[in-house]
C-alpha cells in the first residue's frame, strides 16, 4: 500500500508541475505582447493583439521613429505584427501573423481574456484540468486550476478612444 501512496503521490506532483510549467510559460508570453500591445481583440478562448513591428523583414531591428503625435512608430507607420492566441482542442497555441502556431499548454480547459479600466489593464484567466482525481473529487477541484495574470499595458491603444494618454 505504501509503494501505491507513493506512486499515485508522484503521478499527482509529476501532473502539477507540468501544468505549473504551462502556466508560467503562457504568463512570460502573454505578459510580453500585452505590455507592446496597440491593439487588443479580446474573445473567449480567441484573442488577437497587435504589435508595433520591432523587427524587418531582414530581422534586424528598426529604428524607432517620432509620428508628431506623442506616439512611436518602427518602420512604416502602418505595420505591425498580429499575434493571435487561441484555444484549440485543449491547447492554447500562439501564432504570430503568417507563422506556424506554437502550442503553449496541454489540457486546459478554459482560456478567459478580458479587457478593462479604459483599455489599459488586461487580465486572464485560463482554467487547467486536473490530471489527477483524488476519490471523492467535485468540480470544486477544477476551480483550484485557475490561473490568473494582470498585465498594464504600456502602449496607447489604436482600436479605441480612451482617455488614459
Amino acid at each position: 500500500m505504501g509503494f501505491l501512496a507513493l506512486e499515485r503521490n508522484y503521478a499527482a506532483t509529476t501532473g502539477f508541475a507540468i501544468n505549473h510549467a504551462d502556466e508560467m510559460r503562457i504568463s512570460d508570453y502573454m505578459a510580453l505582447d500585452l505590455r507592446r500591445a496597440l491593439a487588443v481583440t479580446a474573445a473567449q478562448n480567441d484573442t488577437t493583439i497587435l504589435i508595433p513591428s520591432y523587427y524587418g523583414v531582414d530581422g534586424n531591428p528598426q529604428t524607432p521613429q517620432l509620428d508628431g503625435k506623442g506616439g512611436v512608430y518602427y518602420g512604416a507607420s502602418d505595420s505591425s505584427v498580429h499575434i493571435h492566441y487561441y484555444l484549440a482542442d485543449g491547447t492554447i497555441y500562439r501564432k504570430q501573423d503568417d507563422g506556424k502556431a506554437v502550442p503553449l499548454a496541454d489540457n486546459v480547459h478554459d482560456f478567459n481574456f478580458n479587457v478593462t479600466d479604459a483599455g489599459k489593464v488586461v487580465t486572464t484567466r485560463i482554467t487547467f484540468r486536473p490530471t489527477f482525481h483524488a476519490n471523492g473529487g467535485s468540480d470544486l477541484s477544477m476551480e483550484a486550476t485557475g490561473f490568473y495574470n494582470t498585465t498594464l499595458l504600456r502602449n496607447a491603444r489604436t482600436d479605441i478612444q480612451s482617455s488614459v494618454y
